[in-house]
C-alpha cells in the first residue's frame, strides 16, 4: 500500500468556508462542487505564491491537499484571515493515495471515502480514506513524474514565495478566476494578467543524469542565471523536471549543473 507521503491535507470548514475562500485563493470556490480536484493556489499581498494545492468540495467542507512542508506555513497564514468568520481549519490525518482511473473498479465505494479525478489528469484520482489497505495505488516518485508530464507544479517550502501564479501556468491551467471579485494578491495578480508582459514562464525539462536536482537549483545560459527548478524526480538515468524560465532565453543552450536541459513548451 504506497501512500502520497509528500502531500497532506488542510480540511476547512463552516458556515463562512465559502466565502472566506473566495478572499484568499486564485481559484473560484464556485467551480469546486462537482466530482474533480481542483488546482488553486494562495498568495500574500504581494502576489507571490505561498503554496498551490489541491481543492475539493466534500462532506460539506473544503479540503486542501498540498506538500507537507508547507502545511503549518498555509494553516498559518489563512488563520489570520479568520477574525470573526464561522471557519474552522483542521490538520486531517486522513491517508492519501495516488489511484490510475483504470484501477479505480477495484476501490470499494465507502461514505467514509472521497474518490475524485484530478481536473488537469482525468487519468489519475486521489483518494482520500483512513481504512483503504488496497495495493493498486501510485507510489510517491510516480505521482511526481506524472504531475510533471502533466504541468501540475505542486511547490513545496523551498519555492514558497518565489513565484507569481501566471509563472506557474496556473492561468492556463484553470487554477485563476478572474472574474470571482477581491483576493489576497488579486491586484498584482490581475495587473500581471491585463499588461500581458509575463516574462517567465513554467517549462517541462529533462537532463541526463543520475542525480537527484533539487527545486531552486539554477537553469543557466553559460554563466547567467536564466531560470529556477520548481519540482523534479529521478528515472532510469534522467532527471525530469517543471521549471519557470526567461521567455527570451528558451531557445538558447540551457543547463543545470553542467548538463545539457531539454525543454518542452507547456503553454
Amino acid at each position: 500500500m504506497k501512500k502520497l507521503e509528500h502531500l497532506s491535507v488542510l480540511k476547512i470548514s463552516g458556515d463562512d468556508a465559502k466565502e472566506f475562500l473566495q478572499g484568499q485563493m486564485t481559484q473560484s470556490a464556485d467551480e469546486l462542487n462537482d466530482d474533480q480536484i481542483h488546482l488553486t493556489s494562495f498568495c500574500n499581498a504581494q502576489g507571490r505564491v505561498i503554496a498551490t494545492t489541491l481543492i475539493q468540495f466534500w462532506n460539506e467542507a473544503y479540503y486542501l491537499i498540498l506538500g507537507s512542508d508547507l502545511l503549518d506555513d498555509l494553516t498559518t497564514c489563512l488563520s489570520r484571515y479568520i477574525l470573526r468568520s464561522k471557519v474552522i481549519l483542521t490538520k486531517n490525518e486522513i491517508n492519501i493515495f495516488g489511484v490510475f482511473k483504470k484501477d479505480t473498479s477495484k476501490i470499494v465505494d465507502s461514505d467514509s471515502d472521497s474518490l475524485k479525478s484530478l481536473s488537469n489528469d482525468p487519468e489519475r484520482f486521489i483518494l482520500l480514506s483512513n481504512e483503504y489497505q488496497g495495493e493498486d495505488t501510485i507510489d510517491m516518485n510516480n505521482w511526481i513524474l506524472e504531475d510533471i508530464k502533466n504541468g501540475i507544479p505542486l511547490i513545496n517550502k523551498i519555492n514558497s514565495l518565489e513565484y507569481i501564479p501566471q509563472m506557474l501556468n496556473l492561468d492556463h491551467l484553470e487554477g485563476i478566476s478572474f472574474t470571482k471579485g477581491c483576493y489576497t494578491g488579486q491586484e498584482v495578480v490581475a495587473r500581471v494578467q491585463h499588461r500581458g508582459k509575463i516574462k517567465q514562464r513554467m517549462y517541462q525539462l529533462e537532463i541526463q543524469t543520475d542525480d537527484f536536482v533539487s527545486p531552486q537549483v539554477e537553469v543557466r545560459n553559460i554563466d547567467k542565471k536564466v531560470g529556477s527548478v520548481v519540482i523534479s524526480s529521478l528515472k532510469d538515468s534522467f532527471c525530469y523536471g517543471l521549471a519557470v524560465i526567461n521567455i527570451s532565453d528558451v531557445d538558447k543552450n540551457l543547463s543545470i549543473n553542467g548538463c545539457k536541459v531539454n525543454l518542452n513548451k507547456l503553454v
